[in-house]
């Protein structure tokens, strides 16, 4: 699988645990909504593409370390230190990096993914843009069926969008003569 968007999950979600008899499953909860969301603003072709990591000192119980969540792979890292290490390893191995967004505000993954020529983007920042339909992938994952665009949203007006569109369209030759001979050309 060539990956589109690794996510470092809890650096997303920053969890906080509750202060006062907390319930024993709020990491899961947290957890669960991350997922939830990602679910409803990703289309299924970039979910495919989509890897969550997750830090392994609560993984849930009678659950694999790796599944699949609404065609999203979801990792925890629990043969490793930290998510960060998990992270820094799909980072290396990524056959086509530049094609890779990856989520994430902590420095060292986001320099892994720099020094990979991955793109990045601060968690917070681009949770709030994916809450909005704004979705930041390296690269634009083009039209799908159903005339989606990047990340399933409906593609930019090309007429409206390119940069010869904006450019203002001359139709009469005499016009043209006239700005020739302004700008100082003999238009013979």
């Amino acid at each position: 699988m060539s990956l589109l968007l690794l996510i470092d999950g809890y650096n997303i979600t920053q969890p906080i645990a509750p202060t006062r008899n907390p319930d024993p499953r709020w990491l899961e909860r947290d957890r669960n909504v991350l997922l939830r969301e990602l679910t409803n603003q990703l289309s299924e072709p970039v979910r495919r593409k989509t890897c969550v990591v997750f830090d392994a000192a609560n993984p849930p119980r009678n659950r694999p370390s790796e599944f699949v969540h609404h065609g999203m792979s979801v990792r925890f890292a629990v043969d490793y230190l930290s998510a960060d290490d998990l992270l820094e390893e799909i980072i290396r191995a990524h056959h086509t990096p530049k094609r890779l967004m990856v989520v994430s505000s902590d420095h060292r993954i986001q320099i892994a993914a720099r020094r990979r020529g991955a793109a990045h983007f601060d968690s917070e920042p681009w949770m709030d843009d994916l809450t909005d339909g704004k979705i930041h992938l390296a690269i634009d994952v083009g039209p799908k069926s159903g005339g989606a665009g990047q990340g399933g949203r409906p593609p930019a007006d090309p007429e409206k969008s390119s940069p010869a569109a904006k450019k203002p369209r001359i139709q009469d030759q005499s016009e043209v003569d006239q700005w020739m001979r302004e700008f100082g050309f003999d238009p013979d």
